[in-house]
């Protein structure tokens, strides 16, 4: 049975990532009866974490690393975007071994994706590279950088891609020669490392935000856009230009979108040892609404 919400006195800002992955968490927000409660901006990652931490914004899908640095701000329970196991979405794409890397351009539109890369790289290899921002274009990351972080529908399109590899696309990322690209699942990175599940992401609100309706309503909507898969596979595949099919399945089978206790597990995790190598100062203790 449908939980009964009373509607807000105002409309609640709330910042939605524009990827395909935070699709399902918002669709109910976006397609359904959870417009109602809800005034939508849609940003990047970064984007929905600054606008929380100002208070431009009472609800943000955040990065699960900016937790650590927004004051006051508290985490929603039950939604995210995690991962089980390889998620697709996330991945490094090396003309050289990672054992090998120095230089790894990153896209600027997601800090956690980053913070994981830093503990890949220093925890599994070894190796402490030097990190630089850069705009989503694979061929110029890889043009001047050893690695390219690439995250949600760029990566998603390169690898729906590579997973029919075609010579003749995979030219321009190049440097030079006949040897092909190293693409690595950073979520399998993780998860051989660890064991656990990985949250890249989950809704939390501003400091002094206390309206506890609202955790009701982002579950329904979650549960929602659980329900209408294959419509929003429908109309993104279009978007994306690529196969239903493929968007179906990442949807389905890569994106996990509850953050249950083996999740918090993987969430504490990931922050103790992103302290450990000095992406945070300190970690602070999960906080819910």
């Amino acid at each position: 049975m449908r939980a009964r919400i009373r509607p807000a006195v105002a409309k609640a800002k709330i910042s939605i990532v524009r990827y395909l992955n935070a699709v399902p968490l918002a669709w109910g927000i976006l397609e359904g009866p959870q417009a109602a409660f809800f005034e939508p901006i849609h940003s990047t990652p970064a984007e929905c974490a600054d606008q929380l931490r100002s208070g431009a914004v009472d609800i943000g899908l955040i990065p699960s690393i900016e937790f650590q640095t927004i004051p006051g701000s508290k985490i929603i329970p039950g939604p995210a975007i995690a991962c089980r196991h390889r998620v697709r979405s996330v991945l490094l794409v090396s003309v050289a071994p990672l054992w090998d890397v120095r230089r790894v351009a990153c896209d600027q539109g997601s800090r956690t994706s980053i913070a994981l890369a830093r503990i890949i790289f220093e925890d599994f290899y070894h190796v402490r590279p030097e990190f630089q921002l850069a705009p989503p274009d694979l061929a110029a990351m890889l043009s001047q950088n050893d690695a390219a972080l690439i995250i949600g529908d760029a990566a998603l399109k390169f690898i729906e891609e590579h997973e029919r590899p075609d010579a003749e696309k995979q030219k321009p990322f190049l440097k030079a020669g006949p040897e092909p690209l190293y693409v690595f699942d950073l979520m399998e990175r993780w998860k051989v490392l660890t064991g656990l599940p990985f949250v890249f992401a989950f809704w939390a609100v501003r400091k002094g935000f206390k309206d506890k309706h609202v955790v009701e309503a982002l579950k329904e909507s979650r549960d929602y856009g659980l329900q209408n898969i294959g419509a929003i596979a429908a109309q993104y595949s279009e978007r994306l230009s690529v196969k239903k099919e493929f968007v179906e399945e990442y949807l389905r089978d890569n994106v996990y979108y509850h953050m249950d206790s083996a999740c918090l597990e993987g969430l504490r995790h990931f922050y103790d040892r992103a302290a450990r190598v000095g992406v945070i100062k300190s970690e602070r203790p999960l906080e819910f609404l």
